[in-house]
């Protein structure tokens, strides 16, 4: 075990460098040469050579034909990785005051696909983009909810009723206005799950709350209590974050119990 975090502190101190960061990922979509690499990286060819060395002596790159360098995969690998790394720096903040630990690690693993997500900040931000995803949905919506904020049914009821399919992950202590129940029967909403338009399920707890249709995707995280915190959403249109999120909210689904009666 000590040799094994030996071997990867050695990997990661190569990195320790921007330089050395900037010529793995200009190599990753070309072969090229010392000269051309100090030019785009305004540097002298000394600097680049012994960092290129360095690089080489780890595997990252390699020296092809005509002196020309290229990242190996084991670069393309590692360069890969720096995503999730370049996602938890532009957000230590956030993750200071945040919890994480009730989600599976094979997603937290993935957090990388986030690095290009919006964070959305603010309860009103938080609530538009949520009624975002409900209002453009074109042919399904998918959420894990802890608690359903007055005034997003409506866009949400409307999707259903002209083709958009819904499938519904609910906590059992569902936080929700008072007459809600009253409200989506007047809507329809009952009616919808009779006809076999709204899938619904409930589950114990609700660690974060997703939000997904077919072109957008929006996850709110929990806070230290292990309740997601509507003042914060990560936000995105990325096909990787959006598979993610596919991801965990089919894994959610399939251990959620479904919903037996209509009515609540």
């Amino acid at each position: 075990m000590t040799k094994d975090f030996e071997n990867s502190a050695n990997y990661f101190l190569e990195l320790a460098s921007e330089q050395r960061l900037m010529i793995l990922n200009y190599l990753s979509t070309r072969s090229i040469g010392v000269t051309q690499i100090s030019k785009h990286l305004d540097a002298t060819p000394q600097e680049i050579h012994r960092n290129l060395n360095r690089l080489n002596k780890v595997g990252f790159v390699k020296k092809g034909q005509n002196d020309k360098y290229e990242i190996t995969t084991s670069g393309k690998i590692m360069l890969s990785q720096m995503s999730l790394v370049k996602f938890l720096t532009k957000n230590k903040e956030f993750f200071e005051s945040h919890d994480l630990s009730t989600i599976p690690s094979k997603f937290t693993k993935r957090l990388g696909v986030l690095e290009s997500c919006t964070h959305v900040k603010g309860v009103t931000a938080v609530l538009d983009k949520w009624m975002m995803i409900y209002s453009k949905a074109k042919s399904y919506v998918f959420d894990v909810v802890s608690e359903s904020p007055p005034g997003l049914e409506t866009p949400l009821i409307k999707k259903i009723e002209h083709g958009v399919s819904y499938r519904h992950v609910i906590a059992e202590n569902l936080l929700e206005a008072k007459n809600r129940e009253k409200n989506l029967k007047k809507m329809g909403y009952y009616d919808l799950i009779s006809k076999g338009k709204i899938l619904r399920k409930k589950t114990k707890t609700v660690p974060v709350i997703l939000l997904i249709n077919e072109s957008q995707s929006g996850i709110i995280f929990s806070s230290p209590s292990k309740t997601p915190d509507l003042a914060h959403m990560f936000y995105g249109t990325d096909p990787s974050f959006h598979e993610w999120c596919i991801d965990y909210f089919e894994t959610i689904w399939k251990k959620s119990t479904p919903i037996r009666s209509i009515s609540k």
